[in-house]
């Protein structure tokens, strides 16, 4: 756990605050499936998959900027965090076209 969370750019924590921040997370990624299936209608999936349709969408997005970005002078945390918000919500939107 704590190497997949030192790979997406988390400082290395203890337990607690690990368990924290990994609660804090999922609670926003079910705040972002209820908003986005409430956006969404009957194109959604349902809460619990939009949130998780977005936290693996924010991991590949964070995990791929990390190893493949482009240096700049923004706040390097405000940036990963904005490139996770934005790829897990493409993600969400990409397979709700795609789906059949």
């Amino acid at each position: 756990m704590r190497s997949l969370l030192m790979m997406v750019g988390m400082p290395d924590l203890p337990l607690l605050s690990i368990i924290i921040v990994c609660s804090m997370i999922v609670l926003t990624a079910l705040l972002f499936g209820w908003i986005s299936d409430m956006l969404m209608g009957d194109g959604g999936f349902g809460i619990t998959l939009n949130a998780a349709l977005v936290l693996i969408g924010a991991f590949l997005g964070a995990w791929a900027w990390q190893r493949f970005g482009v240096p700049t002078r923004l706040d390097p945390n405000a940036l990963r965090a904005a490139i996770a918000l934005g790829s897990g919500l493409v993600l969400l939107v990409a397979a709700a076209v795609l789906r059949p």
